[in-house]
Formats: C-alpha cells, sequence, structure tokens
C-alpha cells in the first residue's frame, strides 16, 4: 500500500514541519509505552496476539462450518463494521453465509433475516464486551426464543459469546449457562478490535485466511514502529488530515473508491475515525462513497458546491474479474469502447474523476492497493488504526473514548422507562 499526497494541496515542508514532527514523536511514545489503560490494547497486537484464542477460533470455526449453514452475528458499531468490511472485501463463497443481526431497532429487518434462515442450521455469536448495548441485547432476546424453538434445550451448544473475559452480563450468563465464550481483549475499544476474535471468528468462519490478515498486521506494524513523518507514513497521512482541516478549513473527508468491495471497509473507516476524532466541535467528518455511482449525487457537489471537501481514494489495482465490450452497433454512443474492458473504463473514470477534482481545488490523497488479498486487508486495518489515533492526538482529544455515543443510549433509556 502506498500513499500518494502528490495532489492533497498542503505541501510535503508542511507535513514534516518542526511541530507536527515534534508533536508526533511525543504522541508516539504515548501509543507504545506499553501502558494500555487509555485503550491501546490494540497497538501491540499484532506482535502480542493471544496465541491461544486465535487457535481456539480456529477450531471453533471448523466445527460451526461443519454443523451450521449459516453464523449469525449479532453486534453494533465495532462488533460488527470490521467482521463485515473484510468479509465483503475477501468473500471467498465457500459456503457458509454470514448474516449481521442487532445492528437497529428496526423489527421487520430482524423479522426478515429469521424468516430467511428458518429451514437452516445456525449458529449465533453475540459480540459486546460490556453485554449491555441495547441493540444487541433487544436482538438476543428475539433470536434466544428463534433458537430455542428450533433447537429446543440444546440451542445454547449453537450459541456462543464474544465478550469481556472477566465481568459483564455475558460473562455472567455464559459461566452461568455453559455457553462457549471468546474474549474481547482489555483496553481495546470495539472499533479497533477488528484483529481480535471480534472479527476472526466471522472471518474463518467464511473462509479467510486469518494466518495472512495476522501477518499483514504484524507487516504493518513492524513498518509503522519509526516515530517520525518522514519515514512513518501513517503519521504522515495524519499530519495531511490536521493540516486540510486546520490551514485549509476543510469539513469533511470523503473516503472514495471505484471498488464497490470496498465500501464496507470504507463504512468501518467512517466509525473509526468519526467516533475516534469527533469531539469538542473538532475533526473531519468522514463520509463514504463509491465511485462511479455517487458521481451521478455527490460529483456535483464535490466539483462546484461550498469548498469544505477533501477526498481520499481507495485505489485496487487488480482485480479478478473482467471482461470486454465487443459487438457494440455502429451507431452506439459508446462504439468507441469497442475491444475496452470493464477495468479499462473503471480505471479510466477513476483516473478522470481525480483530475477533473483536482481541477477544481478538493485536496486528493490516494492509498494505491496492488490488490486485494487477506494480507493487504490486515495491513489496511493497522494501518488506518494507527493513522486515525495519531490523528486524534494531533486535534487534541482523547481518540479512544466515545462520550457522545453514550449520551444517546442515556437518553433512550430514559424514556423507555418512563
Amino acid at each position: 500500500m502506498k500513499l500518494d499526497l502528490t495532489n492533497g494541496i498542503v505541501s510535503k515542508k508542511e507535513c514534516e514541519n518542526k511541530e507536527l514532527c515534534e508533536k508526533v514523536k511525543e504522541y508516539h511514545k504515548i501509543l507504545h509505552s506499553g501502558d494500555y489503560s487509555m485503550g491501546t490494547t490494540w497497538v501491540d497486537w499484532p506482535n502480542n496476539f493471544d496465541k491461544a484464542e486465535f487457535e481456539k477460533v480456529k477450531e471453533l470455526s471448523k466445527k460451526i462450518k461443519a454443523e451450521s449453514d449459516v453464523l449469525l452475528v449479532v453486534g453494533i458499531g465495532g462488533s460488527y463494521l470490521g467482521a463485515k468490511a473484510g468479509i465483503d472485501v475477501l468473500s471467498k463463497n465457500q459456503g457458509l453465509e454470514i448474516i449481521f443481526a442487532g445492528i437497529n431497532f428496526y423489527y421487520e429487518d430482524l423479522a426478515s433475516k429469521l424468516e430467511k434462515i428458518k429451514d437452516k442450521n445456525v449458529t449465533v455469536n453475540v459480540v459486546s464486551k460490556s453485554g449491555t448495548t441495547v441493540e444487541i441485547l433487544s436482538a438476543l432476546n428475539i433470536i434466544e426464543k428463534f433458537m430455542k424453538n428450533k433447537y429446543k434445550e440444546e440451542y445454547k451448544q449453537r450459541m456462543i459469546f464474544t465478550t469481556d473475559k472477566e465481568v459483564g452480563y455475558l460473562r455472567k450468563r455464559a459461566n452461568a449457562e455453559g455457553i462457549q465464550t471468546l474474549t474481547v481483549p482489555t483496553n481495546m475499544g470495539g472499533r479497533f478490535s477488528v484483529l481480535s476474535s471480534v472479527g476472526m471468528l466471522p472471518f474463518a468462519c467464511a473462509g479467510l485466511d486469518i494466518d495472512a490478515i495476522i501477518s499483514g498486521a504484524k507487516s504493518a506494524y513492524k513498518e509503522l514502529l519509526v516515530d517520525d513523518i518522514k519515514n512513518n507514513f501513517a503519521y504522515k497521512y495524519s499530519a495531511y488530515r490536521y493540516l486540510i482541516n486546520k490551514t485549509l478549513d476543510k469539513k469533511i473527508e470523503l473516503f472514495a473508491t471505484f471498488n464497490t468491495k470496498m465500501a464496507s471497509f470504507s463504512a468501518w473507516l467512517q466509525q473509526l475515525f468519526a467516533e475516534s476524532e469527533g469531539k469538542e466541535g473538532k475533526g473531519l467528518y468522514v463520509c463514504p462513497v463509491t465511485f462511479s455511482t455517487d458521481l451521478h449525487s455527490v460529483g456535483q457537489f464535490i466539483q462546484q458546491g461550498s469548498s469544505i471537501i477533501a477526498e481520499t481514494f481507495i485505489n485496487v489495482q487488480k482485480t479478478k474479474q473482467n471482461s470486454v465490450l465487443s459487438e457494440i452497433s455502429s451507431d452506439s454512443p459508446i462504439k468507441f469502447l469497442e475491444g475496452k474492458t470493464f477495468n479499462d473504463i473503471n480505471d479510466a473514470a477513476f483516473k478522470g474523476t481525480v483530475k477533473a477534482h483536482i481541477e477544481a481545488k478538493v485536496p486528493v490523497a490516494i492509498f494505491n492497493i496492488e490488490e486485494i488479498n487477506e494480507f493487504n486487508f490486515g495491513y489496511m486495518v493497522y494501518y488506518f488504526e494507527v493513522a486515525c489515533a495519531m490523528s486524534g492526538f494531533l486535534l487534541g482529544v482523547n481518540p479512544f473514548d466515545q462520550p457522545g455515543v453514550e449520551q444517546y443510549k442515556a437518553q433512550m433509556k430514559q424514556l423507555l422507562k418512563r
């Protein structure tokens, strides 16, 4: 993965200014201090991940694939977005279907999913560190009834709780009722938990190579151990984001892709950055867009609307499938595409869009990724986690809490208790 800031408007010299370099060195020490109490267990995770738990995930996934047609993952936010991103990006179509529930309070959505799987063998994975999230527990109430009706008293053998190692409602229930468990690591927030059992069990069940995913993350960990902006391209990206916000007054960062498989990854990036940075009236609002589809809606605004937008492209250079346009009628408006492949057209759309947006004075950053595979996915996850943490620090906020999220939960509970 390579970062291209050639057209980011802010210069290399600005990104590497003395003040930013000193701040980055200071925050780098905090990230790598070994004191995980503020929520930084994820920082050393690729190097120090729980090997026993990792093997447990592999064995569980084998059992699930042997016994089930569907893994129903019940989670919200960081409990599902990273897992969904990896499965959508790397989908192997190996038989076991992964369905996500508990992501909202819209009952018809849950009911339609249960109707779809009523005649299939199902394993349920409930993912919640605290075990108190209302969306998850509300969905679990309905799903448990579904499972009990389907499997009678044996249904708990098809339940797995991924939760805190020692405390919380789900841990208490699992201990009392003999329900299988996996662990959300201590001092690791949900949006930083993709490389733990939170993501690894769904990945393994979907047929993904989780050894390669963790290897990719480990490679990124090693490359990003340096503490200076010049040689750490995650920190360079953080500095760039800080500057387009502070010096260019950009308010929105579009994560754009021309590869529809990357849409779920962009959704994970939205949560990662929004929850980490959106505090004290600060931060860039991160918005995922998929082109060329969204060029026919927001494209006009990007080109000629108010100058509040910066763009970060995730450009996948190689894809596995392609097709040639041929036998196009001589009077067709697309006759000029004769002999061109879909990849040729998509690449031209990408390059043309980038050129047009640069001409419109939109700051453009580009991540070029040779191809999508498990190794590169693991690398990208860890890379953006590091970049996000440093971005938050440079803004002067704590990247590892989410007090605004807790406020909506408190207000909702008060209304429901009336």
